[in-house]
């Protein structure tokens, strides 16, 4: 069992590697794959049929109980292969439905979502239920807005109905545990307390039925699913139709043993299942879009399997899990053929798909088939499901009327059922108008064959109904532990009030079908004014309004009176807090105080007091710089070289950054009015004096803390460092320095995300369009071709001794960063440290390009980020499965070295705040400003043009790749290919390492600017 999620896993580590090889027609090799993992599971399958349970557990947060832990039965073992065949031949659909090309995204998400769907129905753990629960919400979220624009506002509109129910679960996962005191969810389900505590018993039935009912698509949460047809017709085939929605099923199947005597499970359940029924089989009679048609279909026949668990007799789980098989068979079937009509006709709306019953007879059948077996036509196994649907109906908890009622409605819900299957038959291949062969597309047999097989395969099995025997009958033992009856599934049962039920709704269908001019049309006008989009829209509308009318508050950009009011608020505390608690506060410690102290306070008061009153930005900026330094020497003084070192390379890197930065803002502040900046300083000298004091009063007072000490006494004898600060961060901590570690990452993410979003108008406005002109000089400049001329004017002479510097300096920094990570876990040093250093190098190859060009490859400081980060996580693994805990570090000796894994955690560090600080250069530094020409910016008739990348276009190659110019697209849209381009033809080059430096007095040709 754990070798199928094994597999699976390395399913998920190959996808992307198999995409970039095969592109679309990855498919082939992963429903192979499938197919193999489902053969994998069968002696697990094999074990559960013959009545046993077979278990497996890993020890995962020992601390809370909380395992790895897989249990298969029957209701596991019918999901799985669901999940797995179904996925197999989708993926074989999907090799000649996608349009060329990797299509990297579609199949690893799908991969990841199988994964996580398997691992749902096999945990054994309410935790790891959870997880997966999240997980399968979060894939299903990115396939729907993989789909561009069109599927965006779809796919926020399913994680907010999917966050309902995942917040419901998460509750009802506290209090299970809280109850049970146990996370194993086989002893939870068990557990006596349930019977014991029936007002919690109701609770958490109800958080769980909730839970269920938004995954598969229930009154009144049913809008995401038709919402979620903007994804691609494969997607919606395994997700939407066999895999997601089963999720929901699968739940009520699983706590069916806990609360099917549960009254308000069985109202919750029969009634929502009904009422959903219904109302999906009106809703799929309204649509003109026969793909949403389908969509609500799926969402009237989920109604009625979940009707059907309320009930939670034997014979109501052994009905709806029949239907959830034959649901699966001709739902993803039809859903595929959607699309094989789609490529035919170019459409998928009734009105204008012609007559295809001639021109595609095959694709004809096939529909027929699938779409007789939703209605219920005999011989089919939809026929079998839906009479057992009836029978299970009529035992509804209640009383013989409350069987009567809920089979009557479902009578009526399944001739709406019957009623949607023609019109989708009809409108598809027979009364659309004569088709034009011009206009009539070549149909893959690929697609057609691959929809045909789970349609078709539901044919025979109505014949050989007892190879369904057994599966039905552990999957009742694993719903209803006291279940004593056997399955028998037949196709003929005699005369009864079922078969009566079927009669009566073919006779209604076939007159509708008779009819279906007037009846289609009463349905077409029949139509609410709204849908379930629109209340979504309407209520986040509305919230939107309340947030804004609520904002008033904090509106204005001026950070001003927020900052007055929160720090006033700190002075106000302090003011009040100090007088009263002082007099009980511990002494200071002694020798707190050096001569050098004052000396650093004094400068330090000078340098603040320059950045308060200075009007110009580059002044402030040195006053800053120089605080940063002075702190850098307090803390050296006091005995702190790690951070030392760390601080005064992060004021380094901080510095050159907002220099860069510096560049496209005004040279100076606004002047304010003296009656404005008054209350200003009275209001700072407060707030300084304020936190002086609490600085004063809560500091230097205690002895070395408990966890200090334990830290200086054994860090080093269970670590194998000396360096005790860097062995804290990446052993002791290591779980905090990877959370931190992710929001730097995150951070330079961010950076891209927003630049992207923004056009480039609006971030570097072109030079015309501003309307100071470049300013004379201050004082005179010698002709054009002196030296001083070049000094001004041109850029290249004034780089020569910063390149004359690199070409020494970089391979001594280079050295000094691989020494300083070397050594970091025995002496000052460590992976951010080393990162800061390398990041020098990185910063003086910038300064010093003539011309204002990127650092390396386009994307490489996102692939750094993402190694750094994936390398930590890899570390925190590798520690899971060999340790027993997650960033457990491992120690060996080797070559008389002591060697740790952490050492791999500080690779991660080292590589993410690389790749950060090249994002940050390459990125924040574009040089595009009027007021700043650099690069190729030329001065033509009193305008300023210029001719270099510019900040947008920056941000898009660090997604894309060499590009001709800056995207106009502000949501995500990809680059067309077109506007791609290699290094060679862009003719701008990047700096790297290997870049040809000036030496000599002679300016650059167009042809000699630095190579790549």
């Amino acid at each position: 069992m754990i070798l199928t999620l094994i597999a699976l896993a390395a399913l998920v580590v190959l996808t992307p590697v198999l995409t970039r090889f095969a592109g679309r027609e990855s498919g082939w090799p992963l429903a192979i794959g499938y197919l193999g993992v489902a053969a994998l599971f069968t002696p697990t399958a094999a074990e559960v049929m013959a009545g046993r349970n077979p278990e497996v557990f890993y020890p995962w947060i020992p601390s809370f109980g909380v395992d790895l832990a897989l249990r298969a039965d029957g209701i596991g073992v019918v999901f799985t292969y669901i999940a797995l065949i179904i996925g197999a031949v989708v993926f074989i659909y999907s090799t000649r439905y996608l349009s060329p090309g990797r299509n990297t995204s579609f199949y690893w998400l799908m991969v990841i979502f199988t994964f996580s769907m398997v691992a749902l129905v096999l945990t054994n753990d309410v935790l790891v239920l959870f997880v997966c629960w999240e997980l399968t919400s979060l894939a299903s979220f990115f396939l729907i807005a993989r789909s561009g624009p069109p599927g965006q506002a779809p796919a926020l509109r399913t994680m907010f109905f999917t966050f309902i129910g995942g917040l419901s679960l998460l509750v009802a996962t506290g209090v299970i545990i809280a109850v049970t005191g146990t996370t194993n969810l086989a002893e939870a389900i068990s557990s006596p307390v349930w019977a014991g505590q029936p007002e919690v018993t109701t609770l958490v039935a109800l958080l769980v039925g909730v839970a269920a009912m938004t995954k598969s698509a229930q009154f009144p949460f049913h809008p995401w699913l038709p919402d979620a047809m903007a994804a691609a017709t494969p997607v919606s085939a395994y997700l939407h139709a066999a895999a997601v929605v089963k999720a929901g099923i699968f739940l009520m199947l699983r706590f069916s043993p806990t609360f099917h005597a549960t009254p308000a499970w069985n109202i919750l359940l029969v009634t929502a299942g009904l009422v959903t029924a219904c109302l999906g089989g009106w809703f799929a009679l309204n649509q003109h879009d026969v793909k949403k048609l389908m969509a609500y279909s799926t969402v009237s026949q989920l109604g009625l399997i979940t009707a059907v668990i309320g009930v939670g007799t034997e014979a109501a789980i052994a009905a709806a899990t029949l239907h959830v098989i034959a649901h699966a068979l001709f739902k993803s079937g039809l859903f595929m053929m959607v699309g094989v009509v789609d490529h035919l006709a170019g459409t998928r709306d009734l009105a204008r798909i012609p007559k295809l019953m001639r021109t595609a007879p095959a694709a004809f059948t096939v529909m027929i088939i699938g779409c007789a077996s939703m209605a219920g036509i005999p011989p089919l196994l939809g026929f079998v499901s839906k009479e057992a649907l009836f029978t299970a109906l009529g035992e509804t908890p209640g009383g013989p009327w409350a069987g009567w009622v809920a089979l009557l409605v479902a009578v009526g819900a399944s001739v709406l059922t019957f009623a949607y299957c023609a019109k989708t038959v009809w409108g598809s291949f027979i009364d659309g108008r004569e088709p034009e062969e011009r206009r009539i597309q070549r149909g893959s047999p690929v697609m057609l064959i691959a929809a045909a097989l789970p349609i078709l395969a539901s044919v025979p099995l109505s014949f050989v109904l007892y190879l369904l025997d057994t599966p039905l009958d552990q999957v009742v033992r694993a719903a209803v532990p006291t279940a004593s009856e056997h399955v028998h599934l037949a196709l003929w049962h005699g005369f009864n009030i079922e078969l009566l039920a079927s009669g009566l709704i073919i006779v209604i269908g076939v007159f509708i079908i008779l009819r279906r001019s007037r009846v289609f049309v009463f349905f077409h006008k029949a139509t609410l004014p709204f849908d379930g989009a629109d209340v979504i829209d309407s209520l986040t509308n509305t919230l939107k309004r309340l947030g804004y009318g609520l904002s008033a508050f904090v509106r204005p950009m001026n950070s001003g009176p927020y900052l007055a009011l929160s720090l006033g608020g700190l002075s106000v505390l302090a003011i009040g807090a100090i007088p009263v608690v002082f007099a009980d506060l511990p002494p200071l410690q002694a020798n707190l105080s050096r001569p050098v102290d004052v000396i650093l306070l004094i400068l330090i008061t000078v340098a603040v007091l320059v950045l308060c009153t200075s009007h110009s930005r580059l002044t402030t900026v040195v006053a800053l710089s120089a605080i940063g330094i002075l702190a850098t020497v307090q803390i050296l003084a006091l005995g702190a070289p790690d951070v030392t070192l760390t601080q005064l390379l992060v004021e380094a890197m901080t510095i050159i950054v907002i220099m860069l930065v510096l560049q496209k803002l005004p040279r100076s502040f606004w002047k304010y009015p003296k009656r404005k900046q008054t209350p200003r300083l009275i209001l700072a000298i407060i707030v300084g004096a304020s936190v002086a004091g609490l600085t004063l009063a809560l500091n230097g007072r205690r002895e070395r803390s408990d966890l200090g000490l334990y830290y200086l006494d054994k860090a080093p004898e269970i670590s194998g460092g000396k360096n005790i600060v860097n062995t804290i961060l990446v052993e002791f901590r290591a779980l905090d320095t990877l959370g931190e570690l992710t929001v730097l990452g995150m951070a330079g993410i961010a950076i891209v995300a927003v630049m992207s979003t923004v056009k480039d108008k609006f971030i570097d406005p072109p030079a015309e369009n501003i309307p100071e002109p470049p300013r004379p000089p201050w004082v005179s400049i010698r002709p054009k071709g002196t030296t001083a001329y070049r000094a001004v004017h041109e850029a290249w002479p004034n780089v020569i001794p910063l390149q004359l510097t690199l070409k020494i300096l970089g391979p001594l920094l280079a050295v000094s960063s691989l020494l300083i990570f070397w050594r970091g876990h025995n002496s000052p040093g460590g992976g951010f440290i080393a990162a800061l250093v390398g990041s020098a190098v990185i910063g003086l190859a910038y300064l010093s390009t003539p011309k204002d060009r990127a650092i390396g490859p386009p994307r490489a400081p996102l692939y750094l980020i993402g190694s750094g980060v994936a390398t930590a996580v890899v570390t925190g693994i590798i520690g899971l499965l060999f340790a027993g805990s997650f960033l457990q570090p491992m120690h060996t000796e080797f070559a008389g070295q002591h060697w740790t894994t952490s050492m791999l955690f500080d690779v991660g560090v080292y590589l993410a705040v690389l790749g950060l600080m090249l994002l940050s250069f390459n990125l924040l530094g574009v040089s595009d400003s009027a007021a700043t020409p650099a690069g190729d910016d030329v001065l033509t008739n009193g305008i300023i043009r210029r001719d270099v990348e510019r900040t947008r276009e920056r941000a898009d190659e660090l997604l894309y790749g060499e590009l001709s110019g800056p995207m106009e697209a502000i949501r995500g849209e990809r680059p067309e290919r077109s506007r791609r381009r290699g290094v060679e033809e862009s003719g701008e080059a990047k700096v790297r390492a290997n870049s040809t430096h000036i030496l000599h007095g002679d300016p650059p040709t167009d042809g000699d600017e630095e190579e790549a």
